[in-house]
C-alpha cells in the first residue's frame, strides 16, 4: 500500500501556451505517467481539475507510491523534463512530496508520543 506521494499542482495555462497546454495535459502527460506507472515508480496516481473558485490551483495529479521510489523518480532526468515541460506550459506548476493517510499511521507508529 502506497505510504507516500508526490503533488503536481498548476494555475491556468501560461499567456500563449493556452493552444498547446490542455492537449499537452490530457495526451503526452498522461502517457508519460502511464509510462512511469509501468515501470515501477509508483502505484497508482489521479489527474484533477477544480471548478472555479478564485485562487490559483486549478489542475494537479496525485501520484501514490513508495516514499524512496517517488524520491529517486523526482531526480531521474526523464521526470525533470516531465515536470520542466509542464512548467513552461501552466503557471504557477510545483511538486510537492507528501505523504498518504497509510504513510501518516506509519509515522504515528514510530513516533507514539506525537498522539499524546
Amino acid at each position: 500500500m502506497a505510504t507516500a506521494c508526490l503533488f503536481l499542482g498548476f494555475d491556468a495555462p501560461r499567456p500563449g501556451s493556452e493552444k498547446d497546454a490542455f492537449p499537452h495535459m490530457m495526451g503526452p502527460m498522461l502517457e508519460a505517467l502511464d509510462t512511469f506507472k509501468k515501470e515501477g515508480w509508483f502505484e497508482s496516481y489521479d489527474a484533477f481539475a477544480l471548478t472555479p473558485h478564485c485562487a490559483n490551483l486549478n489542475m494537479g495529479v496525485l501520484i501514490k507510491g513508495e516514499r524512496a521510489k517517488l524520491d529517486e523518480l523526482r531526480r531521474t532526468d526523464r521526470f525533470e523534463r516531465f515536470s520542466m515541460q509542464l512548467g513552461r506550459l501552466f503557471d504557477g506548476y510545483g511538486v510537492i512530496p507528501g505523504v498518504t493517510l497509510e504513510g501518516m499511521r506509519k509515522v504515528a507508529e514510530r513516533n507514539p508520543d506525537l498522539l499524546k
